[in-house]
């Protein structure tokens, strides 16, 4: 059969369904856009910022790793340079075979400009169709709220604290949740690039419950959700994430695999496998924040073993320093993935895309031919790997 290269893996059409925007830029376009907007970056030069954005050894935490993105956000606060940043983001991933994107960033983090909120969507959209009609690529574009106050980094928030200074922090993050998901659900009836709504930030301690409202506002518009859970907390913020924002995906779900411990949480697990709930899997990133100690000892090779659904992801391709050709290679290394494997891996990607129904069975039958040809693992309805 041969053995699974990075020269394959780069060829064969790919998903990447967790990807932040502001985590995916360019160095050196970072550089551009301080020296253009006259903004001091607390590196000058390429290598420098490299050093200080780029988690090649890992951080203390999930929240230590968020902090990097205080660097980023510097940049992008005009329509000029979301536009390009999440055209260069598909361009990038295009041109590693990456078939469909969908990308997510949270529009309260780039109002320091006073950019009208609605123009913070249509610029990245813009940049995303802009790379759609230039490449071979599918994008979607996810809408994620933000589970703390980021008062120091956005005006809007810290204009909003300053006149509800009696709401709690907590909930003002709340009220900016449900504010998020109403214009969400709005410009997701004018621009069918918005596929669906996320919650993002740290997890201990902000409940993924709390933002019922705001995930009620999304199930109302007939949006798809995912929620970042199970990355920093227990599969207690997994079952929130089902149980309560009525999640289709679930970013992470690193710690799904303590549901199999005998608990009140033990059907959980088969739930999960049960419903076909996709977990987004960042192996990288998760060695990276501490969720895991090394690859090896990630919990995907059980999640495969025990058929959950799972989909190879890049989270952040500038701060974990990865591509999803990268990602695919480490797992395929680290648990020795035979061909039959990755076919089902990278096919659960595409089964598990926020896409209309229709344009998702199309895009299926696009790659599967290409991946059975690649991959050699039969051809044909009789000869090919059956989805599961």
């Amino acid at each position: 059969m041969g053995e699974i290269t990075r020269d394959l893996l780069y060829r064969l059409p790919k998903t990447d369904l967790h990807c932040h925007l502001d985590g995916s830029m360019r160095l050196r376009t970072i550089l551009d856009l301080a020296e253009q907007y006259k903004i001091r970056l607390p590196a000058e030069h390429e290598d420098d910022l490299r050093r200080l954005i780029v988690m090649k050894d890992g951080c203390s935490s999930l929240v230590d790793y968020l902090r990097v993105f205080d660097v980023t956000l510097l940049v992008l606060q005009t329509d000029e340079a979301l536009e390009r940043a999440a055209f260069e983001l598909a361009e990038d991933a295009a041109a590693e075979n990456v078939r469909y994107l969908e990308v997510r960033f949270s529009p309260i983090l780039h109002t320091n400009s006073l950019l009208p909120f609605e123009k913070i969507y249509e610029s990245v959209i813009a940049g995303l169709t802009r790379a759609e009609k230039r490449y071979r690529i599918k994008t979607g574009l996810l809408i994620c709220a933000m589970r703390n106050f980021p008062a120091e980094q956005s005006h809007m928030a810290r204009r909003i604290h300053d006149r509800f200074y009696t709401f709690s922090d907590a909930e003002l993050a709340q009220l900016l949740a449900v504010h998020t998901a109403k214009v969400t659900t709005k410009l997701s009836q004018k621009y069918p690039t918005i596929v669906g709504f996320d919650i993002a930030g740290p997890e201990d301690g902000y409940p993924a419950k709390d933002f019922y409202e705001a995930f009620q506002e999304i199930i109302n518009g007939h949006l798809s959700i995912t929620v970042h859970a199970g990355e920093a907390y227990g599969p207690d913020s997994i079952e929130q994430a089902v149980k309560y924002c009525h999640a289709h995906r679930i970013g992470h779900g690193t710690r799904l695999i303590e549901a199999k411990d005998p608990s009140r949480l033990r059907t959980l697990y088969r739930y999960f496998k049960d419903k076909r709930i996709p977990l987004e899997i960042c192996v990288t990133s998760n060695v990276q924040t501490g969720s895991v100690p090394s690859i090896e000892a990630h919990p995907l090779k059980v999640y495969l073993e025990d058929k959950l659904r799972c989909t190879i992801c890049t989270d952040n391709r500038l701060v974990s320093d990865t591509t999803v050709t990268d990602e695919y290679f480490r797992i395929c290394q680290a648990f020795k993935l035979s061909k039959e494997d990755l076919y089902k891996l990278i096919i659960y990607g595409f089964e598990s895309t926020f896409l209309p129904y229709e344009e998702r069975e199309a895009i299926l039958r696009e790659v599967e031919p290409i991946l059975q040809r690649e991959l050699q693992v039969g051809s044909g309805a009789a000869g090919a790997i059956p989805r599961t």
